[in-house]
């Protein structure tokens, strides 16, 4: 084969997208409390058998829609989820210290939710469309 013909063979593998990656899983949802939704707060779905975690600020009705650099979703896999008071400052590129938040100023997020471990909540994100994901704090 000429040397030309390796180029065009090369470009056409970068081209038909040759990567080994499943493609991401949209990941949008709710989170309420007792029915009513939390306008205010994070969620964070963590996979730690990947060493991977993903945060997500709620809107003023609850909801969440992920987004990575790759695109909106998160890549597939089955992840814990917590419920988090809001983050305070945004972090930005530089090293910013942990947040301290004052959980009793959020009792619409209780404790337990706080953290992946203790929350209960699970999430199994497929490629592609999901169906919403609602978690209901009581």
């Amino acid at each position: 084969m000429s040397r030309f013909g390796l180029v065009i063979a090369a470009f056409l593998m970068v081209l038909c997208g040759c990567n080994s990656e499943p493609p991401l899983g949209v990941v949008r949802g709710k989170v309420t409390f007792k029915g009513a939704p939390v306008p205010e707060g994070s969620v964070l779905f963590t996979d730690d058998s990947q060493g991977v975690a993903f945060v997500c600020d709620l809107d003023a009705q609850g909801a969440f829609a992920f987004q990575v650099a790759k695109g909106h979703g998160l890549p597939p896999g089955t992840y814990q989820v917590a419920i988090q008071p809001p983050r305070g400052n945004k972090p930005s590129m530089e090293m910013v210290p942990p947040v301290t938040v004052d959980p009793d100023k959020y009792p619409n997020i209780p404790k337990k939710y706080h953290d992946h471990k203790t929350s209960g909540f699970t999430a199994t994100v497929k490629p592609g469309s999901n169906e919403s994901f609602v978690f209901e704090m009581n």
